[in-house]
């Protein structure tokens, strides 16, 4: 008995040290690679010469070969596992950030820029998967949080990190510095992560599996509501946070006239309402699945109040003149998409057992499609007609639709029984 609550009480440690120590780190770095091409855009627009529309794909490209290979790489992630999964992603997106001050043209930046969102593609899964291998039920929202903030930080920190590098010296410097912490960390993770907690000490007492993807289980979960559901959730909610993702840094110097020093401390803002967020959100959802021992009352309703509110809000605020209630508003909405972040990644972790990785790899291919996609249809729509306000009614409908998509998620319902 002692040698049991001793394992027990070990693995609890190292899982911990692996959340703080590796995924999370592995997930701020990412987030600060991809970061480094949103604030580094307006002064390789204005070296290259390139157009709005041809920056913003620029930008968002990476998202498109992200989405679609989402759901190979979860599939990669069930079968082989994500310790030697997500190392391998770490070190190609890592090489291709190190390539991006090489590219040369237009071309050039869409290739490398198509290569590293290949290269990210297993990230996210293998993360999820990690957390649901590691974690009992009771705390995966508190690991999510963690997982999510450290994204978030990301986004903090490149914000003024990212401008003060390229103004002191070049906008190539941030992608060799990022690029080299990423391979870095992707070697630690390799040498110090296993798949799984030691026989015994898995969490819930649950021994996951790594089942054949058949083409029944495919038709299964393409039958499945919950399934298209959660997918749509997720689709509606980053078109919402595409805006600050792509085009917020656009939209504070062309639309507001802010300078470039400037931009890059206000870009941060709202991510920061995001990081703190998402830390709360997990807390309280841990705490009310402890008080109702309801995932659906622990997850739903802050899903849907969180996507409804933070599209709404993102109207609201390109409707504002004054600059500082305009930052205070978009704060207030990035803020409010950590409610259904935290509340749509522990029903992915709740809707199967063995098939994690796939569910991840479904809701993050809508996701991100919509990202890569969403940003250049904001642009489009702001060229034609002059109005930023009008451009920024897409997030306010994807706000609309997804808080109804949410509805339709039960995570207290596995797909396997519907």
């Amino acid at each position: 008995m002692l040698l049991s609550v001793t394992g027990q009480r070990h693995t609890t440690i190292t899982r911990w040290l692996i959340m703080f120590g590796l995924v999370a780190p592995i997930n701020l770095l990412m987030s600060l690679d991809r970061q480094a091409m949103t604030l580094s855009a307006p002064r390789i627009q204005e070296q290259f010469g390139f157009s709005l529309i041809q920056m913003s794909t620029i930008v968002a490209c990476v998202l498109w070969t992200y989405a679609l290979l989402q759901i190979p790489a979860g599939a990669l992630v069930n079968h082989f596992g994500p310790r030697r999964t997500l190392f391998l992603a770490c070190l190609a997106w890592s090489v291709a950030t190190i390539m991006t001050p090489f590219a040369g043209s237009f071309m050039g930046f869409l290739a490398i820029r198509l290569a590293m969102g290949a290269g990210q593609s297993p990230d996210w899964s293998s993360s999820i998967v990690t957390i649901d291998n590691w974690f009992r039920r009771g705390e995966r929202a508190r690991a999510n949080s963690i997982l999510l903030a450290f994204l978030y930080l990301g986004s903090v920190i490149g914000g003024p990190l990212t401008t003060s590098i390229t103004t002191m010296w070049s906008w190539k410097v941030s992608f060799f510095i990022y690029g080299i912490a990423g391979i870095g960390w992707g070697l630690l993770w390799v040498f110090f992560v296993r798949d799984h907690p030691p026989v015994g000490e898995r969490p819930d007492g649950i021994i996951k599996q790594r089942p054949r993807v058949t083409r029944r289980q495919v038709q299964r979960f393409l039958r499945s509501w919950q399934f298209w559901s959660i997918g749509l959730h997720y689709m509606c909610l980053l078109t919402v946070q595409s805006f600050f993702l792509v085009i917020m840094p656009f939209y504070l110097m062309n639309g507001r006239h802010i300078s470039y020093g400037s931009m890059g401390w206000l870009y941060g803002l709202p991510w920061l309402f995001l990081y703190v967020s998402v830390f709360v959100s997990g807390m309280i959802a841990d705490h009310v699945q402890k008080r109702t021992a309801s995932a659906w009352w622990a997850r739903t309703p802050a899903g849907i109040a969180g996507t409804l509110l933070s599209g709404l809000l993102v109207g609201a605020g390109s409707m504002v003149h004054d600059d500082t209630a305009m930052i205070l508003v978009f704060c207030l909405s990035l803020g409010f998409t950590g409610l259904s972040q935290i509340s749509i990644w522990t029903s992915v972790q709740d809707l199967t057992t063995n098939y994690t990785g796939i569910v991840a790899g479904w809701t993050t291919f809508w996701g991100n499609a919509a990202s890569g996609v969403a940003p250049i249809v904001m642009v489009y729509i702001e060229k034609e007609t002059g109005s930023w306000p009008m451009a920024l009614c897409l997030p306010v409908v994807a706000g609309i639709i997804g808080a109804v998509c949410c509805i339709g998620t039960h995570p207290e319902l596995p797909i396997e029984m519907e």
